[in-house]
């Protein structure tokens, strides 16, 4: 099996960090100035921005999160990967999102991250939670 470039690794890096419960650390392999782009919402610039997002919906606090590699392929400097994104909340309620993912990978950081998923299936997911 051949051993992944250094970006793959990083991307691999980062994945393995959030499902260790290790979120603040994994941001950290974020550019100051990344791009991230959860298709369809808006785009969000910069680390803390994303750091932000991310714990406003409740990640590392009251939401689990296991984003699962199903499949990784790299292109140069971009990675795509194919997941299997979990979101649990403390009353065992989970949403599942298969999602796929482009992070480019410039300087040892992530410079553009942006996700694929379908919105409407999120949005019903966390709807039957709430009612």
């Amino acid at each position: 099996m051949p051993t992944d470039m250094p970006e793959a690794a990083l991307v691999r890096r980062f994945f393995d960090r959030i499902n260790a419960d290790r979120f603040d650390a994994a941001i950290d392999l974020l550019a100051e100035d990344v791009l991230y782009h959860n298709i369809p919402l808006p785009e969000i610039r910069g680390r803390e921005n994303a750091r932000r997002f991310h714990k406003d919906f409740g990640i590392g606090s009251r939401i689990r999160v296991e984003w699962r590699l199903l499949r990784l392929a790299q292109d140069g400097d971009t990675v795509l990967t194919e997941r299997f994104d979990l979101f649990t909340d403390a009353q065992g309620g989970r949403i599942a999102l298969p999602t796929m993912g482009s992070l480019r990978v410039v300087g040892g950081a992530i410079t553009e991250w942006r996700d694929y998923f379908d919105l409407a299936s999120f949005e019903a997911q966390a709807a039957a939670l709430q009612g």
